[in-house]
Order: structure tokens, then sequence, then C-alpha cells
């Protein structure tokens, strides 16, 4: 038997269709989204009655079983997978030994993408027994307690050389042009100078210092980099573009070198894209963890899907928080934990919406 299409506005006025048409017990094949709203294709019920006899039709019997096992399989699946997002690294019988409060409290963590160390971080000392609200409000204040900030970096940052490390090309970039735009205004273009110590500098970066008429260097090597920086002390303000680390090579990585140098003083602003994994990060971090890191920008936060990865970044490196880089933003951009936190809910409820409307779109194995 051919299945019928039914058209609608929603899935609810398309399945009242369906009913009218085919029966309560119509059998539904998919479930899409067209241009008109949702199209349902669906069998009348009668046909496939469990126990009814129809030998001319056994083989559209059989595969009617097919079509529903298999939808009944991509809905467990799915399932599954919200129950997998939800519950992170925590099994079954971990959630099951704990009072309801506080497994509650722990999904919500692990739903932001946070690790099962930084979920026991926030949720440390928090007193279940006053509610999941109170709870939930208690823990965040302890997340946003392990986050330290950089008050005063946009007022060192104007005097002190300051290089920025790690993360992409492309998020270095960013920021260098973000923060000699800062400096600009405040200083003259004439006191501000540009050292590119990197094999493959941003195009960008170029154009822009000639825009601004911003003088620009470009080394070969990091001793270059420090000759330059100190014949260039008597200036007001110099950024520096390095290029990209390289953790395997450990303590022998050739950028490392601009930094070990303390009398230069530097500012050594590192990048945390929030595209990036946990791994990932990790390794960056324990690689420059012998450095003095100034602060932390986050880049690339309006192409990621969570937070989480940075968060624990953030409680884990104990490296001030100064702001993030975004692309419409002329200077990097101040943000407090507590704003941050902000952002990684409203990433994950994206998440959960999109993921709730592929469910619908891909449609299940039901009974109208």
């Amino acid at each position: 038997m051919k299945a019928e299409k039914f058209v609608a506005r929603d899935t609810k006025r398309a399945l009242e269709k369906v009913k009218a048409k085919l029966g309560a017990n119509a059998l539904i094949v998919s479930t899409e989204k067209s241009d008109l709203g949702i199209e349902i294709s669906a069998l009348c019920g009668e046909n496939y009655a469990p126990g009814k006899v129809d030998t001319a039709g056994s083989t559209e019997g059989r595969y009617s079983d097919e079509i529903t096992l298999g939808y009944l399989d991509r809905e467990l699946k799915t399932l599954r997978g919200v129950l997998y997002n939800a519950l992170g690294e925590r099994t079954w019988r971990e959630v099951a030994q704990k009072a309801p409060t506080q497994s509650a409290l722990e999904q919500r963590f692990h739903t932001l993408g946070l690790s099962k160390w930084a979920v026991d971080v926030a949720t440390s000392n928090v007193d279940v027994s006053e509610g999941l609200n109170n709870a939930w409000s208690a823990a965040l204040s302890n997340l946003m307690s392990e986050i330290p900030t950089h008050n005063d970096f946009h007022r060192t940052v104007d005097t002190r050389p300051t290089a920025v490390v790690g993360g992409t090309a492309s998020c270095r970039s960013l920021i260098c042009r973000q923060l000699i735009t800062q400096c600009l205004q405040a200083s003259k273009p004439s006191k501000i100078v540009l050292i590119s110590v990197t094999p493959d500098p941003s195009g960008a970066l170029q154009d822009f210092c000639k825009s601004k008429k911003v003088k620009r260097i470009h080394v070969a090597t990091t001793s270059e980099a420090k000759l330059h920086l100190k014949r260039l002390k008597p200036r007001n303000k110099i950024v520096i573009e390095t290029g990209d680390l390289m953790p395997t090579l450990g303590a022998k990585d050739p950028m490392l070198e601009l930094f070990v140098d303390r009398e230069l003083s530097l500012e050594i602003l590192s990048v945390l894209p929030a595209v990036h994994q946990s791994e990932v990060l990790r390794s960056s971090a324990r690689h420059i963890e012998h450095l003095p890191i100034t602060g932390v920008v986050i880049s690339r936060i309006s192409e990621a899907v969570s937070l989480g990865a940075v968060l624990d970044s953030l409680v884990a490196g104990k490296a001030p928080l100064i702001g993030i880089s975004r692309d419409f933003d002329s200077v990097v951009h101040p943000i407090s934990p507590h704003s941050l936190i902000g952002v990684a809910k409203k990433l994950t409820r994206g998440q959960i919406a999109a993921g709730a409307s592929n469910s619908v779109s891909h449609g299940y194995s039901r009974t109208a």
C-alpha cells in the first residue's frame, strides 16, 4: 500500500489530518519539514493490525514491519543521545546513588559541557537540602569565584609591550588589531609599533597597520624581536604578533624564547578559541604554564556550540579572564565570569532547541 502524505502548518495539525483520514491506528512512516510546514507520510493501520492474515500483501506487511523497527531504533538512539548529553561522564549507577537535587545539579553542569572535575569544583560545599534553585545559585557562585579577572588590563595594555600567543593565526590577528585600536584612542600612530614574529604574518593585520599609519616590523627570529623591543623602549606601545605554538616541541619551541627574558616586561595574552576541544586547550595550557600569563582572551564565541572546554580551562589554569574578541568589536570586549556563564547557558539552550527541532524533522514511528 502506498503511503499518503498530509501537510499542515505544524505537527499537531498534520497528525489531526492523519487521524481524520486513516483512523487512530494509522502508522506514521516519516515526518519532514517542508516549505509549507510539516509533511507526514502515513499508512492505514488497519491493514497492518496484529494477527491479520493477508497473503497477497505479505511483502508489504514485512516492509511495514521493517519501517516500524527502523524508526523505533532511531528513536531509541536519539533518546540515548539525549541522556548521554545530560549525564555527561556520569553513569546511571552514579546518579542513582545520589540525592535527586545533587544529581540534577550535576546534570545541569554536564549539559553546559563542563568536565567531571570542574563540576566537582563547582558543587563542592553546596548545601543541597535547601532545594535545587538555591543549590544551583550557590554552585554557580562557586564556579564564578574560580575564574579570576584582570580589572586593570585596559590601563596596563597602553604602556607595556603586549604579545598575543596561542589560538589560531586569525584569532591573534584580530586581537592585535583590537589592541592597536585601543591604543590609538590615547596615543598617536607614530607612538605605536607592531612586531610580527612569525613566518606567515597576517595580511589583514598588515593592511590595518597601513590604513592606521602604524609602523610594522617583521622579524624572522625571536632574537631579532628582542633587539627591536630593547631599541623601541621609549615608545608608548608595542603589540607583538606571534606564530603558532608547538606543544610537541616542549621547551624547544622557538616561540617560547621570546618570553624567557624577564627584563622585557611583556604582557602575555593567552588566546582560548571557543571552538577548540578540551584536549587541545589543555595541551596549549600545559605548554605555556611556566610563562607569566597576564590574562586570557576568548575568541570565536560566535562559532561555538558550547563553552564547557573554555570554562574548564579557565578554572584549571587560574589565569585572569580579560575579555572576548569578536569580529564586530573594535576592541577586546571586557566580560565578567557571570556574563560568560550566561553566554554558556544561551549556547546550551540553543543546542537543546536545535536537537528538539531535528527530532521533529526526522520523525518517529508512532500511532496517530
